[in-house]
């Protein structure tokens, strides 16, 4: 095999590695990848036949040029201004050119810069889990790759670039290398300075497609939470805190937007009424009742402002220097979230609906209500108390309609709710909780839609609730009046076969939770690892090494040699900041020598497992017979050393002729051992190394 090919091989492989993330971060389309892996193939398989032709520079700079326009039409048309779609099909598109393009030295040096363009790319537009495997992969790929070309170059050397060459015998330096390599990047991850926001923005923030959160953007149609019920991505995770009280998880409802305005086909969100103030520490006080327990909250990016809160919550300490509040009530962001976001939240033991009363003079808007729907409320309704009219219409449409995930239209007059009143009478959660809100309104009971989540799913592998998409759920929350025990309330006038709900149990559901208590881990300790975490670490490794440093401490000295003086300060548990589950120094020794033992483990099982060549074999035999007194000076040719240790060495003569032999026959005439003489080999050596011991 010419050096040449080898080096295209070697490229071609590692370019077909590189971009494997993209299409699955849904940042690179999934034909573009297939036609840049069949391009890669394609030079694979040309780079096999070792042509001697191959685009000189003046066709690649036609070819570049002619993808100009390309490229324009790519970033203003296709990609509708956004950058890194375009910048991605570019870089395919060089790399591709480049590597059919590849004839002198330095044109592998600039492929191996695209390639690595493309690996940055993959791993800056995805933060799930799997991107690790992705990443050992590569490292892998790319150290194979670095460690050929040096194997190439050396054997340059010593011949001209038609000299063949045999396996490269470097696979446990490669594997030790890799392992070395990931396990170095730990502590430099742990220690080095955080950078927060991606290096590429854009939807590819996990391992395939994210769904909008679309029931909390500023305008929701009557079937947007219905387009993410069917998903089961977490959307956030609530933890109580020692000694809170659980509530019921199944039961929990969470508010994040609310919603005034109908336009017969969506609702637009209520508008912001102001900044909530803001208390000591990043505390932001909702309603001044005790807080009765406390839970904390990983909420995942919504692609929205909302900030999902319990209904209860009291008081939210989100880290950010400033929350809105709507109209209604709901809580919002200065902007929206790009990784996961932890806050604690005080919960009181009643809801906390922080809604502006109505003004007298306040209109309801209505529009969108037909006739015989006004005279459905008011037949519904009937006669009595605020409160008992509305808990009529609201079991009305939970006892007489059947829910539904399907949109089932707009039926003949183009109105969608009128339509779900009287000719299908089933639907999902946002038809019942807008047509109980505009029922309401025509009888001049003041009410607006919700959007949030209701229930969730108990993880017992940590002890916290999970609440996915498919949680999502949209409710009412009506107007009783401005008596002490009124206010606004909360209805649900959707069915229970349509409320979210979770598995029972099985073996399917288990499995799930353990998968999501390894992400919840990933989000914790890898996505939202910060500078606090770097201080955490500091602490603790201090007070390691003060337990330590006082166990081995005979006795405490006195300032100045003077025996009445205090001892050194020393900071002790109740000095230092608290530190949950701090590890002894002998927990913090054993867990360094177990993973000295393990890395010691997994070197020797890999040097194990790789097969003796004629060139690992030849330097143990130079070694044995070095240590056993024989001058082996480094330019002592291969036959010379046979003669000596035909001289020296009777007992060791022929299995290290026949050491050599094999030595000689790969590196200098480039034929390889047979399966059958790997044995010999092994054999010969074992021989060798008996007969100079032997020999003393």
């Amino acid at each position: 095999m010419k050096f040449a090919r080898g080096k295209r091989i070697a490229l071609g492989w590692l370019a077909l590695v590189a971009p494997l993330p993209l299409p699955f971060n849904d940042v690179l389309e999934w034909p573009v990848f297939v036609v840049y892996v069949a391009l890669v193939l394609l030079f694979l398989r040309r780079s096999a036949r070792d042509p001697e032709r191959w685009l000189p520079p003046w066709a690649m700079n036609v070819i570049g040029l002619a993808y100009l326009p390309l490229f324009y039409i790519d970033l203003t048309v296709l990609g509708g201004g956004r950058l890194v779609g375009p910048v991605l099909h570019l870089g395919l598109f060089a790399l591709v050119v480049k590597l059919f393009a590849l004839s002198k030295e330095p044109d592998k040096w600039q492929a191996v810069i695209g390639i690595f363009f493309l690996f940055l790319a993959a791993m800056g537009t995805s933060v799930h889990p799997s991107i690790m495997l992705y990443l050992a992969g590569f490292v892998a790929v790319s150290l194979a790759l670095l460690a050929r070309f040096a194997w190439f170059h050396i054997l340059a050397q010593y011949g001209n670039d038609e000299t063949g060459f045999g396996r490269v015998p470097l696979g446990g330096f490669l594997a030790f290398s890799t392992v070395g390599a990931l396990l170095l990047a730990v502590p430099f991850f742990a220690l080095l300075p955080r950078v927060r926001s991606p290096y590429i923005v854009g939807r590819g923030a996990s391992f395939g497609a994210e769904l909008e959160a679309a029931g909390f953007t500023d305008d929701v149609t009557l079937d947007s939470i219905g387009q993410i019920r069917n998903s089961r991505g977490v959307a956030l995770r609530l933890q109580w805190q020692q000694g809170s009280t659980p509530e019921d998880p199944e039961n929990m409802r969470f508010k994040a937007a609310t919603y005034d305005l109908f336009g017969g086909a969506s609702w637009r969100r209520s508008p912001t009424a102001g900044a909530l103030p803001r208390g000591r520490g990043l505390r932001y006080t909702l309603r001044a009742d005790p807080p009765v327990r406390w839970a904390t909250i990983w909420l995942r990016p919504l692609h929205s402002t909302s900030l999902p809160l319990p209904v209860e919550t009291t008081i939210v300490e989100p880290g950010v220097l400033s929350l809105a509040v709507d109209k209604g009530g709901a809580v919002s962001l200065p902007h929206s979230i790009l990784d996961t976001l932890q806050y604690r939240v005080g919960l009181s033991r009643r809801p906390v609906l922080l809604g502006e009363p109505p003004t007298g003079g306040a209109t309801l808007a209505t529009e969108g209500v037909t006739p015989r729907m006004r005279q459905l409320a008011a037949d519904v309704m009937g006669q009595g108390s605020v409160a008992e009219r509305i808990s009529r219409l609201e079991n009305h449409l939970v006892q007489k309609f059947d829910y539904s995930t399907t949109l089932l239209g707009a039926g003949q007059n183009g109105n969608p709710l009128d339509t779900f009143l009287f000719v299908t009478r089933r639907g999902h959660c946002e038809l019942f909780a807008s047509s109980m809100v505009l029922l309401l309104r025509t009888q001049g009971i003041h009410a607006r839609l919700v959007t949030g989540f209701l229930g969730g799913e108990y993880n017992p592998f940590e002890g916290y609730v999970i609440v996915r998409d498919s949680n999502a759920h949209a409710w009412v929350e009506a107007y009783l009046g401005p008596g002490p025990n009124e206010g606004w309330r909360i209805y649900d006038p959707t069915p229970p076969a349509g409320r979210p709900s979770t598995d029972t149990g099985g073996f399917w559901r288990l499995s799930q939770q353990a998968y999501d208590f390894l992400l919840f881990r990933w989000d914790r300790y890898v996505l939202t690892f910060g500078v606090g975490d770097q201080a955490e670490i500091i602490r603790r490794l201090y007070a390691a090494w003060s337990s330590l440093r006082n166990l081995f401490s005979s006795e405490k000295k006195s300032e100045s040699g003077n025996p009445s003086a205090e001892p050194v300060a020393i900071p002790t548990p109740e000095q230092t900041p608290a530190v949950a589950g701090s590890a002894s120094p002998w927990a913090i020794a054993g867990a360094v020598l177990f993973l000295l033992a393990t890395l010691a483990l997994i070197l020797w099982l890999v040097l194990r497992r790789r097969p003796l060549t004629p060139a690992a074999a030849y330097q143990r035999l130079r070694q044995r017979m070095a240590r056993g007194g024989v001058p082996l000076p480094g330019s002592l040719p291969p036959l010379a050393v046979r003669q000596l240790a035909k001289d020296r060495y009777p007992n060791a003569a022929a299995p290290a002729a026949r050491i050599i032999d094999f030595y000689v026959r790969e590196t200098y005439a480039g034929e390889p051992l047979q399966e059958t003489e790997q044995e010999d080999l092994r054999t010969a050596l074992k021989e060798a190394e008996a007969g100079l011991r032997k020999a003393g």
